[in-house]
């Protein structure tokens, strides 16, 4: 989420007595602002547990350099808890780490001198960033637009479009000036500044339990600049002028050497030889059923999870090429997989030719990651991420193209059309050691640096900039970007901005979970919600003009829902999955939990439904199902076999 005080300009006076005569005028010193990363509650603290705050605003000194995103280590040096013998709660802290100029912890002594609120209205922002692009001649995004955008432009909020237009959608609010001691917006807290052991400060909270939540703003300035009577006054942001990205990460590498034998990889009994008929449920209207066992696949693990996963997937390479991908579950040998790391699991890819049910190639893909692994490109391709790398695959499995990644993949985007592709790749920002800090203080992954690629349809670069991990992936049309903005009392605005920049309010409505968004072609929004009433799911297909293709309220036992659009952008199926019992967003589940599965197909010019079928025993993939690319036909991926439904065109 696009946090609202990386804008804000507070002015840190510093004019405490123990330092400052009365009479010698009040010299302003510029305040690191940073963010508190996780709550502080002083009945859940003990002496010398870390506190860990991520600097707002990049800062500059002869010392250290803080870039945006920065952390700040402190400690707890004394913490008495709200009880009955001491109604006020205290808590003693000093900052003595920084993330000066690297990834690594330094020692820098900082003192805390003031404390904000996090806003009242911070669940209004933007869950997305925005791509600085236009749109180019051939219909696809103008590279030289994005890289005249420059590399800063996904370090803040842009305060102007890139027309110089000011940009009202996203101005946060601002920290009035502050002075060393103030604290703003959070009620019956006191702080004595150097009031503790070692220049520490002291925070006071009168007749209850201290408590400070995520966001809360620190102000923190040089221990050893107030000391030595520094004075330097200009405002926080201006410091950082002429401060440069250190890392030049560049997010592509050379691409490795194919494995060998990496197309031709099959052995026997897997190619050349017709896979047997599958035993499809009687009553189900499947045109044919093709058994998967000679691959290898197999009944899946009773895991459970938060999410469907993205094990299987189905895709065709033509009109009788399906593409047939899966999790094999076998004992992992673990390789270094170069940059992108190690070995996580292994994922079968065969194409099985539909006329004769002959597998014709096979080849196993390591993968360093749960995630996403294969998306469709017009053209009967798909791009698919392989260890350290992206690459392109045709007809017969064919390797077109091949991209090195230098580090974890975090996303990729296309456009309905396929004349863009936005990658997403992780830049760690900590070492090691400080990464597993902050993932136990945070109990979750900390946030990290994400560099943006972007491709034309011929997989050629033609831009790139950053972002940070924790926003939405872009969702684009072919027009432009949607973005969602979070607004107070679980409402959301959707806004198209066109990569002529143009913005528009695109939909308004409310959910009680976060939405989920994804394009597919022709050009259309697959949105799942949440009821605010009944916190039930709901799903809408809204047209690029942000009008209702389709509205859907499940009952209470459907969920795990995905959608695809067909090759010839005149088809779109939707997918959801029975329970037997309700699954919210966030609740756990089993694939022990599932019942059935639906599928429908719809005419996407007329939101008409031309198929409506119902499978059992469905796996945990998002996945595992295809339209043809003229949309004649819906594979399934059941049981162990692939079902094979006739879509009609009435």
């Amino acid at each position: 989420m696009k946090l609202w005080n990386q804008l804000l300009i507070p002015v840190l006076v510093l004019c405490p007595a123990a330092l400052y005569a009365d009479n010698v005028p009040k010299p302003g010193v510029t305040p690191v602002e940073a963010q508190l990363m996780a709550d502080v509650r002083a009945h859940q603290m003990t002496v010398g547990q870390a506190v860990f705050a991520r600097v707002d605003t990049a800062w500059t000194s002869s010392e250290c350099n803080l870039r945006q995103g920065a952390i700040v280590e402190g400690r707890v040096v004394a913490v008495t808890p709200h009880s009955k013998a001491d109604a006020n709660s205290e808590m003693t802290l000093e900052f003595t780490k920084a993330q000066c100029n690297g990834v690594k912890m330094n020692d820098f002594k900082l003192l805390l001198s003031a404390v904000a609120a996090p806003p009242s209205d911070m669940d209004s922002a933007f869950l997305s960033d925005m791509l600085p692009m236009r749109t180019g001649n051939n219909g696809g995004i103008d590279g030289t637009q994005m890289m005249t955008q420059g590399t800063q432009a996904f370090l803040a909020p842009q305060k102007t479009d890139m027309n110089g237009r000011i940009d009202t959608e996203n101005i946060p609010p601002q920290l009035p000036p502050m002075k060393m001691g103030d604290v703003a917006g959070i009620r019956g807290l006191r702080m004595r500044v150097d009031g503790g052991p070692d220049h520490s400060t002291v925070l006071i909270a009168l007749n209850h339990d201290l408590t400070l939540v995520s966001h809360t703003i620190f102000l923190l300035v040089p221990e050893e600049r107030v000391l030595r009577e520094v004075t330097v006054s200009q405002p926080v942001g201006a410091g950082a002028a002429g401060v440069s990205e250190a890392n030049g990460t560049s997010l592509t590498a050379a691409a490795p050497a194919p494995p060998a034998n990496d197309i031709d990889r099959c052995e026997p009994p897997e190619c050349g030889v017709a896979l047997p008929e599958g035993d499809a449920a009687a009553g189900v209207a499947a045109a044919d059923s093709i058994s998967l066992e000679q691959l290898g696949y197999g009944a899946r693990a009773q895991r459970t999870m938060i999410t469907f996963d993205h094990d299987d997937e189905l895709a065709y390479l033509g009109p009788q090429e399906l593409l047939v991908a899966f999790n094999r579950h076998h004992l992992l040998v673990r390789h270094e997989l170069g940059s992108g790391g190690v070995t996580v699991r292994v994922i079968r890819a065969a194409v099985v030719d539909m006329a004769t049910r002959r597998v014709t190639h096979t080849v196993d893909w390591e993968l360093p990651d749960e995630g996403q692994y294969l998306w469709r490109l017009p053209d009967s391709r798909v791009l698919v991420h392989v260890g350290s790398e992206l690459r392109v695959y045709g007809p017969g499995l064919k390797i077109l193209k091949r991209l090195g990644l230098s580090g974890p993949l975090d996303f990729v985007r296309v456009t309905p059309n396929g004349t863009s592709i936005v990658v997403g790749v992780i830049h760690e920002r900590h070492s090691v050691e400080l990464h597993a800090q902050l993932t136990e203080n945070l109990g979750a992954e900390p946030e990290e640096d994400v560099n943006i690629l972007v491709l034309n349809r011929n997989f050629e670069t033609i831009g790139s900039t950053k972002t940070r991990s924790g926003l939405m992936p872009p969702t684009l049309l072919n027009e432009g970007q949607v973005r969602l903005l979070a607004q107070p009392d679980m409402h959301y605005r959707m806004l198209m901005r066109g990569w002529d920049n143009h913005s528009a309010t695109f939909a308004r409505f409310g959910s009680s979970c976060t939405p989920d968004l994804e394009s597919l072609a022709p050009d259309l929004i697959f949105m799942v919600s949440c009821g605010k009433a009944n916190d039930e799911f709901e799903y809408r297909v809204l047209h690029a003009d942000g009008k209702l293709a389709l509205k859907n309220m499940p009952n209470w036992s459907e969920f795990g829902f995905a959608a695809e659009g067909s090759a010839d952008h005149e088809f779109f199926a939707i997918k959801s999955v029975q329970s037997t019992r309700p699954v919210p967003a966030g609740a756990r589940f089993s694939a022990a939990d599932f019942t059935s599965e639906a599928l429908a197909v719809y005419r996407a010019g007329d939101g008409k439904r031309l198929l409506n079928v119902t499978v059992g025993a469905p796996t945990s993939s998002r996945d595992g199902f295809a339209l043809a690319p003229d949309g004649s036909q819906l594979a399934v991926l059941n049981r162990d076999q692939i079902q094979v439904y006739a879509v009609g065109k009435k």
